[in-house]
């Protein structure tokens, strides 16, 4: 791969329960969604108590939104006389939520004013949308297990995050926070660009801290990566030796830095000290360290690197960090390590008994299952271990090329093997197509015991109506049985596929218009109609398998020409798509 076919990054880049019956709800006869609330329907009264807590008045705009979308009624917030309360209440857990009742009133309470859009989160979900607005029958206290509930968020190849307007990504945030995410990750990609000069370092850098004020706005923390994988100009004399990669696990992408030569660290440093005066505005509050694929050296002085040198310049990263944001969190990706053994889990142990207070996670994962050592061996350092779940790639090429990929029962699996020792994690997004794995995953993170298949019910109850849940189940696990026989190479059940293609034509004709508009529903509508043609039709040139992936293109926002020489990965195979430049 030729250094300067990473570099159209930037270019053409978009700045871009049953029901509760009350007084107030409206008969269930009123129809579908309108265009726009109906001025004869009673309002929905909401007050917020104690004025002055912008993201607890933010947690209304979102109520209203979400509800009004789905309804003809709507939101007003009043002084008094309400029917639902939104307050902080200090004598919460700080993240927790409770809903509960007084008298006629609804009440929904954080013990934060983030624990109170968690809680508007659960309070949305479980209302029901059939033609009237029928409020939430939940009632009960909720508190998230897990600490660090995260999502990262890669920016790049002109997938949707890349793409999409500020307003996009705050509207998707917010929806992520409802879910119960605490913290969103994206990065500074030095590995496309020559150096700070580069006509994309600033676009790059306006889309960082984008991201960085968005989730902050949101009351959400703040993470980036880094590393020592820097400029395309690197001086070459300080360029990291080349790792051995015999399982082609690893990789040697990007332009590593070797920290062992003294001019390479001190060439590492000063950039990192930029890229932290760069956010120091708008900013950080967890940096994560990475060790492999970007990433590494396998020099004499720095061999094996996840417990030599990669520890030695992580610790200076983490310090100097902690110089411009003085509550820093630190993360230490494991990704990959003794892949093949060298003895770097037994090393990262030795390390932190003798030198781990900079250090307050342990992030692992695999392309797999699990890594056994901190499962074993227990977590070195004894630090809260995190997982980084791959949930938009696997058996999915391009990834979202044909829709949704709800994978439901692959990361219960996963989550077996891990939940009994995880505190979070950051699963990794390559887009919004994988929007239901998103769901089950943070739901892991705030209940472990709560299955992928609950957290589904409340998906799909909210997003595309309650009559349709186990419909809406049935096709999930017809779509994941047919991604799992494609990605081991086996034979597609064929009437399955056509199982599938009936379920989501009988949901769609019967869903109201609000679901029809929601691209949750055709991204999965869409997968199920590509399906059918792929496996079961006359393949993807079909004009229903053209039309749905001009949909998808347009729902990605993705460019029918490109001179991105990776975009074909994030984009629906359309034959008469263009790539100038790359492998497709």
């Amino acid at each position: 791969m030729k250094a300067q076919d990473r570099r159209t990054f930037l270019k053409h880049a978009g700045l871009s329960a049953a029901s509760l019956t009350l007084p107030w709800q409206l008969a269930a006869d009123t129809g579908n969604q309108t265009d726009r609330p109906d001025p004869s329907a009673p309002a929905i009264r909401v007050s917020i108590d104690g004025a002055g807590d912008a993201l607890v008045a933010r947690a209304f705009g979102i109520l209203k939104d979400r509800i009004e979308q789905r309804v003809p009624q709507r939101l007003v917030l009043v002084s008094g006389d309400a029917q639902v309360v939104l307050a902080v209440d200090s004598a919460l857990p700080t993240e927790a939520f409770r809903i509960d009742d007084a008298g006629d009133v609804i009440r929904i309470s954080g013990g934060s004013s983030r624990g109170v859009l968690y809680g508007v989160g659960k309070f949305l979900r479980t209302s029901r949308y059939d033609g009237a607005f029928q409020p939430s029958a939940w009632r009960g206290t909720s508190a998230p297990k897990g600490t660090l509930r995260g999502m990262y968020f890669a920016t790049h190849f002109h997938n949707w995050y890349h793409q999409a307007s500020e307003a996009e990504i705050a509207r998707y945030m917010e929806d992520l926070a409802l879910w119960g995410v605490n913290a969103v990750m994206a990065i500074f990609p030095m590995i496309n660009l020559h150096n700070w000069d580069d006509p994309q370092a600033a676009p790059a850098m306006a889309m960082l801290r984008r991201y960085a004020k968005t989730a902050r706005a949101l009351g959400l923390q703040f993470t980036t990566g880094i590393n020592n994988a820097l400029f395309i100009d690197a001086p070459e004399d300080i360029r990291a030796t080349p790792l051995p990669d015999p399982l082609g696990r690893r990789g040697n992408h990007g332009h590593p830095i070797c920290p062992s030569n003294p001019k390479g660290h001190a060439y590492i440093m000063e950039n990192t000290r930029l890229l932290y005066e760069k956010l120091a505005d708008v900013g950080l509050d967890i940096v994560c360290l990475w060790p492999y694929d970007e990433g590494g050296c396998a020099c004499e002085q720095c061999s094996p690197w996840g417990s030599n040198g990669y520890l030695k310049l992580s610790r200076d990263q983490a310090a100097l960090g902690r110089e411009y944001f003085p509550e820093l969190k630190t993360v230490l990706s494991t990704w990959m390590f003794d892949t093949p053994p060298e003895g770097e889990w037994q090393g990262l142990t030795d390390y932190l008994s003798a030198d781990g207070e900079w250090l307050d996670y342990i992030l692992a994962d695999a392309h797999e299952d699990y890594p056994r050592y901190p499962l074993d061996s227990g977590v070195p350092g004894g630090r809260p271990l995190l997982n980084f779940p791959e949930i938009s790639m696997w058996g999915n090429s391009p990834w979202g090329g044909y829709g949704a990929n709800p994978l439901p029962a692959r990361f219960q699996r996963l989550w077996d093997q891990v939940k009994h020792v995880v505190h979070g994690g950051f699963p990794y997004s390559e887009g919004i197509y994988e929007d239901m794995n998103k769901a089950a995953v943070l739901q892991f993170y705030w209940n472990p015991e709560q299955s992928a298949r609950e957290t589904l019910e409340e998906y799909i109850a909210y997003e595309f109506g309650a009559g349709v849940t186990p419909e809406l189940l049935s096709l999930v696990e017809l779509l994941e049985d047919s991604a799992s026989r494609s990605y081991r190479k086996e034979p597609v059940d064929t009437a399955a596929v056509l199982r599938a293609y009936d379920l989501a034509e009988s949901v769609n004709s019967r869903v109201p218009e609000w679901v029809r508009q929601n691209w949750r529903w055709e991204i999965l509508h869409l997968r199920a109609i590509l399906d059918r043609e792929r496996f079961a039709g006359d393949g993807l040139e079909t004009p229903a398998a053209e039309a749905a992936m001009l949909r998808l293109i347009e729902i990605y926002h993705c460019e029918l020409e490109t001179d991105d020489p990776y975009h074909h990965r994030v984009r629906p195979p359309l034959k008469s798509a263009v790539s100038r430049a790359g492998n497709k």
